[in-house]
């Protein structure tokens, strides 16, 4: 009942001050709440000045409200009313005047009384009431009378009430949405309506539906079911627990309660418990009859969330097939979108990436059409596999509209994640330098355990660019026993774990062993290729000790990629194995002269190319022969330029492992070369890059002629002794080459002659001097 109070002007200003200072304790105590979320309001009223001034009843009322805000409200709380309850608020029905307690005292303020309203203040009795202040000044009491005991009249069924029920038990939400919107309902029929809400993709309507229908006392159990399922979107996973504990309390029926039981299960992994989690998802699969297609498909759906939170991939499978088998035999679920989106992101890390990232899109598109509040986390899963794969620039654009859509619906769940993975991609793609993504990633402000996963996974990472292996290691520790949300961040903490422990003396046997175990066991190859350049040392040994099977060859392989080039003769690029087309006549001889040459400035690379020439155009064409040869061996590297500007000098990268043909030939003579000259002197496939008439081209390839001549005639001379008729054919090799060359027709001579072979000494005499006299 609402009484208009008339009060002085004084007693307006004690008004006022006593709303001010209750305000001000329910905000702080609701700022304390947030960073202490596992601390009872209650008890953060001791420590609070304002607290001992307001009655008992009025302190409690405060902190109860700053407990309700707190995981369920975005801001701060309006204070506009504070609670008084009968002790420190009397009310006289016959004289019409309101005694109530305030800062400056009790004070005893006329009302606008009605002859109903003094019916009732005398027939019942006055428990409180919530002093508020109007938009428009005014003030007035809300006062909650206990009236006397009535005997209720039959309530009218609900004609519709049969119909729900069975449209509820279908599943067939859009159909209760068009029944029941706009009419008049209970605490069951508005739970019903709430769910349908967002099992339709209407969640800020099923919001404001849940959050109205929460104040009643003895609210069906629909509605802390759609609340639990409000905070898994909105909040956290304590509030998640809260409301379905709440549910199960509130003598739910059978179909709710095993609804109920499942959303508990996914907060009770999300806070760490997950063998807890599956306990009670074994129960209820037992206690689920067979013929409940649809709770048993949801439940199937969970207990295969929890089987993945424990690495137990076998049972995942095994009942995420079953559920979706189901979810398709009812013609489709929203859940069933979950599902699929789990079974793609467990694909990725399977080594299948493009069913994965096409079953995801699917999810996506379907989940656009039916505006599911699942875009968020599809977008983040594939912002987070591209991360992986090192396609940036995509991962970003899903990042952002997963932030993006986040805020359109209000919610900040997976915000942290979200951001973390957007600092890196920016990173690794050189729009921000270190400092800034360690800033970015200092200020997440994780609330949740995932998020703290996240930030101890990028804090490691920190640790480990600055040099610090051995403080990065308990940050990754935390990682793998903690509860990680998306699996990348467990996998690449065993990996930079490992590399730690190795780093620090550790024996590459037993630093690897969880990481070696975790790649046989559960897969998750193509989530460690991103982090290659950093841990490329510790693959490298993997190779050498033949540690981690074809997993840890092929992360060595993506580590350090090798590249055979071919100079001599037809021009061919590949990077291990795979063919390398250069499509650029310039691109390849600039190539050919960082091999060669090694790193050069901007000018001497021009000078190269175009013999000196002045041209105004040669600058644009340098930029395309650049941008050509970067943009075919970058798909091997990620983002790591092939060929880096360091203080203004061109290289080829030092992650490419090269094999030069012409850089084997260039180098053979010197004392550390690891040539095998004998191979090379057999395999000499022509001219050093015919197509080039450069000068420093034309000047190399007399070099490496001269070069080859010159082995030629070293390695039969080594032979001679013992196959004097095989360093015969070397020296007749050289002289195809250059049949100017007396030397070696007088060498070929003279081992045919050493072999006992007269005829072919006199052959090549012969041969010789009609060479030599033309």
């Amino acid at each position: 009942m609402r009484l208009t109070l008339q009060p002085t002007p004084e007693q307006v200003s004690a008004l006022s001050d006593t709303r001010t200072h209750v305000s001000r304790l329910m905000n702080t105590l609701l700022v304390q709440a947030r960073r202490n979320p596992d601390t009872p309001t209650d008890d953060l009223l001791t420590t609070h000045p304002d607290a001992p001034a307001l009655p008992h009843a009025t302190r409690r009322a405060a902190a109860q409200a700053a407990h309700d805000a707190r995981h369920n409200t975005r801001g701060g709380l309006k204070g506009e009313s504070y609670w008084l309850d009968a002790r420190s608020l009397r009310i006289n029905p016959v004289t019409g005047h309101v005694t109530l307690w305030t800062l400056s005292g009790r004070h005893t303020i006329p009302t606008r009384l009605g002859n109903y309203q003094r019916h009732l203040l005398t027939t019942g009795r006055v428990q409180g009431g919530r002093v508020t202040q109007a938009r428009n000044g005014d003030w007035y009491v809300n006062v909650q009378l206990d009236s006397p005991a009535t005997t209720p009249p039959t309530p009218k069924r609900d004609p519709l009430a049969t119909r729900i029920d069975q449209l509820e038990r279908e599943g067939k939400y859009d159909d209760i949405v068009r029944l029941l919107r706009r009419r008049t309902l209970d605490s069951k029929r508005t739970g019903q309506f709430a769910l349908s809400l967002l099992e339709t993709g209407e969640t800020d309507a099923a919001e404001i539906c849940l959050l109205r229908a929460a104040g009643d006392p003895v609210s069906d159990a629909r509605i802390h079911l759609g609340l639990s399922l409000l905070a898994a979107m909105r909040s956290g996973p304590e509030a998640r627990l809260t409301h379905a504990r709440r549910g199960l309390d509130a003598q739910p029926d059978e179909v709710t309660r095993w609804w109920l039981i499942c959303s508990q299960a996914r907060a009770l992994v999300e806070l760490g418990s997950a063998s807890e989690a599956q306990r009670l998802m074994a129960d209820v699969l037992d206690e689920i009859p067979v013929s409940e297609l649809r709770s048993r498909a949801r439940a199937l759906y969970f207990a295969q969330n929890v089987s993945a939170s424990m690495d137990d991939f076998e049972s995942q499978d095994r009942y995420a097939r079953e559920a979706l088998r189901l979810f398709d035999l009812l013609g489709g679920h929203s859940e069933s979108l979950s599902l699929r989106m789990d079974l793609g992101y467990r694909l990725f890390f399977e080594g299948r990436p493009e069913e994965s990232l096409g079953m995801i899109h699917e999810v996506l598109k379907r989940a656009e059409q039916l505006n599911d509040h699942r875009r968020d986390t599809t977008h983040l899963i594939l912002g987070e596999l591209y991360l992986l794969q090192e396609k940036f620039d995509t991962a970003l654009h899903h990042l952002d509209l997963s932030i993006e859509t986040q805020s359109v619906q209000g919610s900040d769940r997976l915000n942290v994640l979200a951001r973390a993975f957007r600092a890196e991609c920016l990173w690794r793609t050189g729009k921000i330098d270190f400092n800034t993504f360690e800033r970015q990633i200092d200020s997440l402000n994780p609330k949740q355990e995932f998020d703290f996963i996240a930030h101890s996974f990028y804090t490691g990472m920190i640790q480990v660019e600055h040099g610090h292996v051995a403080r990065a290691i308990p940050y990754f520790e935390a990682v793998i026993e903690g509860v990680a949300l998306m699996d990348g961040f467990r996998l690449r903490s065993h990996a930079f774990r490992t590399f730690c422990r190795w780093s620090t003396g550790v024996s590459l046997q037993e630093a690897s062993i969880e990481l070696i175990e975790v790649l046989s066991r559960i897969g998750g190859e193509l989530a460690l290729a991103v982090d290659t350049d950093r841990l490329a040392p510790l693959y490298a040994a993997f190779a050498d000790h033949h540690l981690g099977g074809g997993a840890a060859r092929r992360l060595a392989v993506r580590a350090r990629p090798t590249v055979r080039i071919a100079l001599l003769g037809n021009f061919t690029v590949t990077v291990n194995g795979t063919d390398v087309q250069i499509r650029l006549r310039k691109s390849r001889e600039l190539l050919a002269f960082l091999c060669l040459q090694g790193a050069a400035t901007r000018d001497q690379l021009m000078t190269a190319l175009w013999d000196g020439e002045a041209r105004t155009e040669l600058g644009s064409y340098f930029k395309q022969a650049l941008h050509a040869l970067r943009q075919a061996l970058r798909p091997f590297l990620g983002s790591q330029d092939p060929l880096p500007l360091t203080n203004g000098v061109y290289r080829l990268a030092e992650k490419l492992d090269i094999r030069c043909d012409a850089v084997a030939l260039q180098s053979w003579q010197k004392p550390d070369s690891s040539v095998d000259r004998h191979h090379l002197a057999d395999t000499y496939p022509g001219a050093f890059l015919p197509e080039a008439e450069t000068e420093w081209a034309v000047e190399m390839r007399e070099f490496l002629d001269n070069q080859w001549l010159a082995l030629l005639m070293a390695v039969g001379s080594e032979i001679e002794v013992t196959d004097p008729v095989a360093a015969a054919h070397l020296y007749l090799k050289a002289t195809h080459l250059n049949p100017l060359f007396e030397s070696a027709w007088s060498a070929a001579i003279a081992a045919y002659a050493k072999a006992g072979l007269s005829h072919l000494s006199q052959h090549t005499r012969a041969a010789a001097k009609r060479a030599l006299d033309n």
